[in-house]
């Protein structure tokens, strides 16, 4: 007798895959692919540098094309506009060599995920590797009810 569906069954079809392959993986591998998940989620370590020295290069840059453009006769105005300038400009280029820093550093540790799947892999035995039948839906012993 053919097994009848519930009224909150739907019909699912199925494409079968022609061989799949299976990998069995350690908890301490499951653990750094976590890892690396969340480390590559919350975005590059520099990112923040990036931000602060595209917001003050080009202030730095405003103060100096100020400097150039406007007469200023007050002296003391004068060199408040200079020392602006060299603190946007220094703070600026600060945080873009920390951006480039921390970038170097995640681009070089950027491929562990693919050297720990690399690893994964290479414990599939050459060739066929276990080769076992799987049934699929609708093959095989129906259920009865």
């Amino acid at each position: 007798m053919a097994a009848r569906r519930s009224s909150n069954q739907r019909p699912v079809s199925v494409a079968p895959l022609g061989r799949l392959k299976v990998y069995e993986i350690s908890e301490a591998e499951l653990e750094r692919f976590e890892a690396e998940g969340e480390r590559l989620t919350s975005g590059s370590p520099g990112q923040v540098h990036l931000s602060f020295a595209l917001a003050l290069l080009p202030a730095g840059l405003t103060v100096l094309i100020t400097l150039q453009t406007v007469e200023i006769k007050n002296e003391r105005i004068y060199y408040g506009y200079w020392i602006a300038f060299w603190m946007l400009s220094v703070q600026g280029l600060i945080a873009l060599v920390q951006w480039g820093m921390a970038s170097v550093r995640w681009w070089k540790t950027s491929d562990s995920i693919k050297i720990l799947v690399q690893g994964i892999r290479s414990r599939m035995p050459e060739g066929q590797g276990i080769s076992d039948t799987v049934n699929g839906p609708g093959q095989g012993e129906e259920s009865s009810s």
